[in-house]
């Protein structure tokens, strides 16, 4: 049986009709074979119908795949349909382990957009092994969520003259004159993500094996006992980044290590607040979230009150292209390294790392 080249899981969700709006426009410059999948023909055929109107593409040809996440049979046959499955259902951490496993059974790459720590490493923890044998790709985080970060943190390195000893990001937000706001969505998955997070430490122990060599001039920790510090290069307040930046860098410093024979750096990734003001609103909020997320009735209350709890940014209304534009990102790397070429990935210099590197991303807002 021919595959398609791409099926979009969840089309008709918010995540979802960003995607396939991508999708639609590139694919005949592409010449890629897709459709689209997911609970509600209904649905789908509304992405389709919307988009064929704001774009102006016909779309009556693109197929709908109906596809139940608790029917097995179901998602087995949509993972057999194609050769990259583009996962757009989330909380990954309740609905993308049956989908992941049914792609490497069928031999098919996985792509999502989870931000989601927990169940990145545990989805390399159960299928790694099983992935590579039957040569599937399984590439998680590929959002907003770590894509920034990872390849930030990649591309100073390899701009680097010599042997980078760590790197630090700082992601600052610009939402011009619009209010600041995010869709429902990331707020429940940073719910269960953080309810999850204690299950790491075991995992990390299964999935790294062999540690990384302890770098004889560590990162300094720059926080304070409060959780800011104020950067005066910046002219900013920062505080610790509490997504799966940090996670994804450190497993791709792991890879690059033990597979690529590279030295690995550290890394700590920050956000930026614009005044003391809402740095001490900040430290009050996570407070409370992380208090409430530990427990199920505080997870509950977070979930239903949504809108309280999140000080009215965390919206169920779904963002437009519109409205996104204007709003944009900007990621600083800050690297520090050694003047000099080390022998290889386990030597240290004796000399303290102090040659500097800067480097700048930017681009269009995550809502």
């Amino acid at each position: 049986m021919s595959r398609l080249d791409i099926v979009i899981f969840g089309a008709s969700g918010y995540t979802g009709k960003f995607v396939v709006r991508e999708l639609a426009q590139v694919s005949n410059r592409e010449n890629l074979t897709w459709a689209i999948a997911g609970r509600s023909k209904q649905k789908l055929d509304q992405v389709l119908n919307s988009l064929s109107t704001e774009l102006g593409i016909d779309l009556s040809h693109i197929e709908k795949i109906i596809v139940d996440i608790n029917d097995e049979q179901s998602v087995t046959i949509m993972c057999q349909k194609t050769r990259l499955l583009i996962n757009c259902v989330g909380p990954y951490r309740f609905f993308g382990e049956q989908v992941v496993q049914k792609c490497v059974e069928n031999k098919t790459h996985h792509l999502d957009v989870s931000g989601e720590p927990e169940y990145l490493e545990r989805i390399q923890l159960k299928f790694d092994e099983k992935a590579l044998e039957n040569q599937v790709f399984v590439i998680g985080s590929c959002g907003f969520d770590s894509v920034p970060a990872d390849l930030g943190v990649i591309f100073t390195q390899e701009n680097f003259q010599n042997d980078l000893n760590s790197v630090e990001s700082f992601l600052t937000f610009n939402f011009g004159n619009k209010s600041a706001s995010f869709n429902y969505a990331t707020w429940e998955s940073a719910v269960y993500g953080f309810a999850s997070s204690k299950h790491l430490g075991d995992i990390r122990r299964q999935i790294f094996k062999t540690r990384l060599p302890k770098p004889k001039f560590k990162l300094p920790l720059r926080t304070n006992k409060f959780g800011y510090f104020y950067d005066n290069d910046l002219d900013k307040y920062c505080m610790d980044f509490m997504g799966s930046d940090k996670s994804v860098v450190q497993r791709t410093q792991y890879f690059n290590y033990n597979v690529l024979n590279q030295r690995p750096i550290q890394y700590r990734p920050y956000f930026t607040i614009s005044n003391a003001f809402y740095t001490f609103v900040t430290i009050l909020w996570g407070l409370s979230f992380s208090l409430l997320a530990k427990y199920k009735f505080g997870r509950s209350l977070l979930l239903k009150y949504y809108r309280f709890f999140s000080f009215g940014l965390a919206s169920k209304k779904e963002t437009t292209i519109d409205q996104m534009k204007g709003i944009s990102f900007k990621m600083l790397f800050k690297g520090i390294g050694f003047g000099q070429k080390l022998d290889n990935r386990e030597s240290e210099s004796d000399c303290q790392p102090d040659q500097y590197i800067i480097t700048e991303l930017s681009g269009q807002g995550s809502s």
